[in-house]
């Protein structure tokens, strides 16, 4: 995921406000907390700064996700993947707006997506019927591997009980689409649709 250049000193902040509001920078004890409370942050500063780097780029690539399936919608030849992007849209832009409050909630931090993967989506404008079909679905499902190898490392390195449920939600969801996806290539197309190589 890209490294956002002042996040580190974001992330301190963010923890210093936190922590200055529950007390622990100022001697007060809290008695028997969770190690990461609703609104508080994660426990360790190492778990803090995973949390707040995947919640930024899981941000940006829901974004991406988000703005192919909004042309698959408009672009798509067959109405079951017509239906898939529809709910691609409505799901990951909800989780968008979930983890946003989280970082707000959490960390201080305000989040945007980040645009510059944009101009990889301009392939698709001149593609139509079969083209568009088969480039969409081998694209999407790269970029389904891409936030399922991220989800992993947010199950083995997250500490929110919220976030955990959130990405072993998004790694069951995504590897039935992608299951899903590979199986049409194979049936409209007569393609291959196994692991691709690579990210997003």
């Amino acid at each position: 995921m890209m490294e956002h250049t002042n996040l580190t000193r974001r992330v301190a902040s963010g923890l210093t406000a936190a922590l200055l509001a529950t007390g622990a920078l100022t001697g007060v004890a809290v008695a028997a907390a969770p190690p990461a409370q609703a609104s508080a942050p994660a426990a360790s500063d190492q778990a803090a700064r995973f949390e707040v780097d995947f919640l930024t780029g899981m941000i940006d690539h829901h974004h991406m996700a988000v703005m192919m399936a909004e042309m698959c919608v408009e672009k798509a030849v067959h109405d079951e993947l017509a239906a898939t992007c529809e709910s691609i849209v409505a799901t990951q832009s909800a989780e968008i707006a979930t983890m946003q409050q989280w970082l707000e909630d959490w960390y201080g931090i305000s989040h945007e997506p980040d645009m510059t993967g944009m101009q990889s989506m301009h392939r698709f404008h001149d593609l139509d019927g079969e083209e568009f079909e088969v480039a969409f679905l081998r694209s999407m499902i790269r970029h389904h591997w891409g936030a399922i190898r991220e989800a992993e490392k947010c199950l083995a390195n997250a500490e929110h009980d919220e976030l955990l449920t959130l990405c072993s939600d998004i790694r069951d969801a995504q590897l039935a689409e992608i299951a899903q996806m590979q199986d049409w290539l194979q049936e409209w197309y007569d393609l291959p649709g196994g692991r691709p190589v690579g990210t997003a």
